[in-house]
């Protein structure tokens, strides 16, 4: 019995699939190890550390017919696309708010997260004994979909004298001058969103939309999320110096905001140069 040219060539992408490539319960198991601040959905996952978003697409031939299995490829891809809008609408701006919610009466926004899928690469693709496809894609919240989602009164902050600026702060930085913001949030139960809100003890607000300049939000997130304080120590965001600051708890409903002490609040005030991190978005926030 002689086989079809196009039946051997599956038969050897599915052995050398097998023998070369990680399965993707492998690629989620080494993606979610380390200091990454990760949540994990059914069939893909957020990485708010690295802002990555991923994935899975799954599809079967319907039957041995050859075209059947030649469609089977785009069909995953397809279903990749539908499972990657699922998780980007899931995403939280705060925790009362998802992106499915803010952009449900918005045509504009919801056409966006469908192009952000569309565009989405892929990074991996597997073939089972039975033909069957899994698509992993991949995009990042930076970018193009933050700025469809970052509420509006995020707004553009001007440069003032940026190369005054930028000269004084190099002849002045030292010890006494701090470069970022690291909130030591562990143990509060903090969940990641796009734009977190922090407060004092007397309600004073310390990190929130106005303090922020929104080219910085949109290229490099509102903030980063770490589980480690060593890796956060270490990260380039906040810089050599970084403040760090206590959380002692969440405020609000849902839990709104993360407080931190009056003291702190006197200690930050009392940085000047708080205002152009803050504006950075030079910002870390160390959660479980």
């Amino acid at each position: 019995m002689r086989l079809n040219k196009k039946w051997i060539a599956y038969g050897m992408v599915i052995v050398l699939s097998c023998l070369f490539m990680e399965s993707p319960c492998m690629a989620d198991q080494d993606q979610t190890r380390g200091y990454h601040s990760i949540t994990q959905f059914k069939n893909g996952s957020i990485n708010w550390t690295t802002g990555n978003i991923s994935a899975i697409g799954k599809a079967s031939p319907k039957d041995n017919n050859e075209t059947s299995h030649e469609s089977v490829p785009g069909l995953a891809r397809a279903d990749a696309n539908r499972q990657i809008i699922e998780i980007l609408k899931q995403i939280k701006i705060n925790p009362s708010l998802t992106v499915d919610a803010y952009a449900s009466k918005n045509d504009i926004i919801l056409a966006g997260i469908e192009k952000t899928a569309r565009d989405a690469i892929i990074s991996k693709q597997y073939y089972t004994s039975a033909l069957a496809v899994e698509i992993i894609i991949e995009t990042s919240m930076f970018g193009g979909f933050l700025q469809l989602v970052l509420p509006e009164e995020i707004l553009q902050i001007p440069k003032i004298n940026p190369e005054i600026s930028q000269k004084k702060n190099d002849e002045t930085i030292g010890e006494s001058i701090y470069t970022g913001l690291i909130v030591d949030a562990t143990g509060l139960g903090v969940e990641p969103v796009l734009n977190p809100l922090i407060v004092s003890e007397q309600g004073h607000d310390i990190y929130s939309s106005a303090f922020i300049s929104r080219d910085f939000a949109v290229q490099n997130g509102v903030a980063k999320y770490l589980s480690s304080m060593d890796q956060a120590l270490k990260d380039k965001r906040t810089g050599n110096h970084p403040l760090i600051l206590k959380g002692l708890r969440k405020q609000g409903k849902p839990n709104t905001a993360i407080v931190i002490s009056m003291s702190d609040y006197s200690l930050l005030e009392k940085a000047t140069e708080r205002h152009r991190f803050l504006k950075e978005c030079r910002i870390i926030i160390v959660k479980d």
